[in-house]
């Protein structure tokens, strides 16, 4: 198999930044990670948040134990700033990923040519 292949698998399915370590491009790696990394957290952080605000809710009565409410409460769209940051880290998160595959198909076949 090709270098330019693995190294688009490993991004594509392993992690963002795994072919740019594949490829021993070790900077570039880690900054995607982090990038990815970054932004996961940070979404992960804010679905943690939205998720004891409304067991708090639901504990304090506010919000009845039924599931058309607990569902209605769930799948509420945040607004303002919230929306903001989500979209930002979202964003943040798939460009990393994306870049991190194209980026690797055109070092790996750098490397194809030369070993070619």
């Amino acid at each position: 198999m090709r270098t330019s292949i693995k190294a688009v698998l490993l991004s594509a399915f392993v992690c963002p930044g795994a072919g740019h370590f594949y490829l021993k491009k070790m900077t570039t790696g880690k900054l995607i990670l982090a990038t990815a990394v970054i932004a996961l957290s940070y979404l992960c952080w804010h679905a943690y948040q939205k998720a004891q605000l409304i067991s708090e809710k639901i504990i304090s009565g506010e919000i009845p134990l039924q599931l058309d409410a607990i569902y209605s409460a769930v799948t509420q769209a945040p607004v303002g700033n919230e929306a903001l940051w989500i979209n930002i880290a979202t964003a943040a998160f798939v460009l990393s990923w994306l870049f991190g595959i194209a980026d690797s198909y055109r070092l790996g076949r750098q490397q194809d040519k030369q070993e070619s």
